[in-house]
């Protein structure tokens, strides 16, 4: 089984500095050399001091905007893949939805590998006259690694809601579109 990457990365890390420990103690004993034939050794009630081991934090890598044009997006049903490079930065799962005459509520769930940010200005309800519907959430929102939800909430539409469109990248057509079942 392969080991993700972070893993490896503090694992070498870990050991690079066991080295560079073992070189400084190994720096220090030379600098106490006894004169030919005499054996050196440490002053009474003295140990020799070893550096203690030091922790070595991985940085978090920096939040990917759901805009980001790296970001590919592959739709199954209620599930949408996110990646980049190859890589999966999350899966956005439609996880419930409350239709009425002329409101909806979408419940999404993110399970993100590495942080993300979600427009929720990005999602679109389209009703049976075609308008276009915004959510009532405008301000972006941050996913950490782990798995959170977002509610979204459309209300006041026109017409009958039909479906929820999720248009990521500006200019684009939608990654994602669930409609009313």
């Amino acid at each position: 089984m392969k080991k993700p990457l972070f893993v490896a990365v503090a694992v070498a890390g870990v050991v690079a500095l066991a080295s560079l420990n073992s070189i400084g103690v190994a720096s220090a004993g030379q600098q106490a050399e006894a004169p030919a034939g005499q054996q050196a050794e440490a002053p009474a009630g003295r140990q020799a001091e070893v550096p203690a081991a030091v922790a070595v934090a991985t940085p978090a890598p920096p939040a990917l905007k759901d805009s980001d044009p790296s970001l590919r997006y592959v739709q199954d049903d209620r599930v949408v893949t996110v990646t980049r490079k190859s890589t999966r930065v999350a899966t956005v799962t439609l996880t419930s939805t409350k239709w009425s005459a002329h409101a909806a509520t979408a419940v999404l769930e993110v399970a993100a590998t590495r942080p993300l940010i979600i427009d929720p200005a990005m999602f679109t309800l389209y009703d049976a006259r075609g308008w276009e519907n915004q959510a009532e959430q405008t301000k972006p929102v941050r996913f950490e690694a782990g798995t959170a939800s977002l509610t979204l909430t459309f209300t006041g539409t026109p017409a009958r809601p039909e479906a929820l469109g999720w248009v990521a990248q500006p200019d684009k057509d939608a990654v994602a579109v669930w409609e009313r079942g």
